[in-house]
């Protein structure tokens, strides 16, 4: 049997063990908080100093030795906060002072990391300085889909032709997330984008063509109309779909046509993006065609099909009504769902 005595000493350790590892455990955390607070003051005060360096012409030394003192890891996060909001000689400055303080060459340095977080923060950075011109194109083909996605997200910013080109050639990449990146950065490029677009929608046959026309959509450029009524025969009903949606957002009214012919199309979601582009485009007229896919088998056709027609005004709430006593049940049914909508809900799709 195990005596009193060592069943007390045994216990005494253990309760030493447990005090000094709670020592230990509020020990940590009271250094952290003071860490904390340091790190809060040296932040405020490197904010300050860069608010001023940022505002003066001539960079001050006293200012930029304040900056200097600061961690990298602080300074990054000082650039990242700041950078986003400033534009025209303020960007201009952000980037002098960070040239200066080795801050620049330190991002472009970690853009060739072989750690991919490293390289997603060399981007982060350069993109809050509106820098990195060099180094973060490449980028765009990186093993990593969240530098892939950030590289994408800093192009937007860079209209450059070459650029645009970059990320068309990028527009089905295989990772969603990097994909809608370069989508997005497209779309927000604008103008900028039109004519390389145009040229590769004309020559473009792969899986690039459908996000292509996305693409051509959001940025509603007319003169892709003649593409997109060509594309509405596609072969692809990915590609119908998209190249009806770039015809309601181009406009034009020889589109109206090739529209009502693809409410007819074998696949619903060619149908329903056909439909939801008349309503877009307020072409009163195609109404009775619109109200004939209040029947159709599938659902998002007969609600596109029905907020088409309560987009369309007088006409489209007058189909709407009379849908009310149509024998097909299904028309009658969306037909009252639209109609009871709020006022001001629903509209063209």
């Amino acid at each position: 049997m195990i005596s009193t005595g060592l069943l007390q000493a045994a216990l005494l350790a253990l309760a030493a063990l447990f005090a000094g590892a709670v020592a230990v455990l509020f020990g940590h955390g009271a250094w952290l908080a003071g860490a904390r607070r340091g790190s809060a003051r040296r932040l405020d005060r490197g904010r300050a100093a860069l608010r001023t360096l940022l505002d003066a012409p001539v960079p001050a030394r006293a200012d930029l030795e304040a900056l200097g003192a600061v961690r990298t890891r602080l300074l990054v996060r000082l650039v990242v906060e700041l950078g986003p909001s400033l534009t025209g000689e303020r960007r201009t400055r952000l980037v002098g002072v960070a040239r200066q303080l080795g801050l620049l060459a330190a991002a472009e340095a970690m853009c060739g990391s072989r750690f991919w977080w490293r390289r997603l923060r060399g981007v982060r950075l350069l993109a809050a300085m509106g820098a990195g011109e060099a180094v973060v194109p490449p980028l765009l083909d990186d093993p990593h889909p969240a530098v892939r996605a950030d590289a994408a997200e800093w192009a937007a910013a860079h209209p450059d032709p070459a650029v645009v080109r970059l990320l068309l050639d990028r527009l089905a990449d295989p990772s969603g997330l990097a994909r809608f990146s370069v989508q997005d950065s497209l779309i927000r490029m604008g103008p900028a984008v039109s004519a390389p677009l145009l040229e590769f929608l004309e020559k473009s046959r792969g899986p690039a063509l459908a996000p292509a026309l996305r693409v051509a959509a959001g940025v509603a450029d007319a003169r892709f109309l003649p593409a997109a009524l060509w594309l509405c025969t596609h072969g692809h009903p990915g590609v119908r779909a998209r190249a009806a949606e770039l015809v309601g957002a181009a406009g034009g009214a020889a589109g109206v046509d090739v529209l009502t012919g693809l409410l007819d199309d074998p696949e619903p979601g060619v149908r329903e993006a056909a439909v939801r582009s008349l309503g877009a485009m307020g072409h009163w007229p195609a109404g009775p065609a619109v109200a004939r896919l209040l029947r159709d088998r599938a659902w998002e056709v007969r609600r596109a099909s029905g907020l088409a027609l309560r987009g369309l005004g007088g006409p489209g709430q007058l189909l709407l009504r009379r849908a009310l006593a149509d024998a097909d049940p299904f028309a009658a049914d969306m037909a009252r769902q639209v109609l009871d909508l709020p006022g001001g809900a629903g509209g063209a799709p």
